[in-house]
């Protein structure tokens, strides 16, 4: 079941938060921010919070557990998969599109406007960002 993003339909999100070292996710440097943003996003699309998962990892890791239990409970439910920035859920584009494809309805609040394609591109521009920081 591919989730629409039709306005006046009730829709349901998942949170998903992450800090790529410890020492934020221990500190919460950044956390707070990004849960923050995620609930404005939703709450001004009118669509209930129904979960909140977050890891402290590198984006460049699919394996997250947090990141797993997001995309299983967006399954579940039908839900949308909502960060507060695209490079939060991953830096890998290949990964992005591959969620988007198998039927993944995935916003990142930074960029409200955005449909899957600005997605797939912001993403990859994240991946680039991500080897020039190697």
């Amino acid at each position: 079941m591919r989730p629409t993003l039709a306005h006046g339909a009730a829709r349901l999100a998942v949170g998903y938060l992450r800090v790529s070292t410890a020492e934020q996710g221990h500190s919460g440097l950044g956390q707070e921010a990004q849960q923050a943003s995620v609930q404005a996003y939703i709450t001004a699309q009118g669509w209930t919070l129904v979960a909140e998962y977050q890891d402290v990892a590198s984006g460049k890791d699919d394996r997250r557990p947090g990141f797993q239990a997001a995309l299983a409970r967006c399954r579940q439910l039908g839900a949308v998969l909502v960060a507060a920035r695209l490079d939060r859920i991953t830096r890998r584009a290949h990964t992005l599109s591959g969620l988007l494809e198998e039927g993944y309805a995935i916003r990142a609040a930074d960029m409200p406007g955005a449909d899957d394609l600005m997605m797939r591109i912001y993403a990859a521009m994240a991946q680039k960002e991500r080897r020039a920081d190697q």
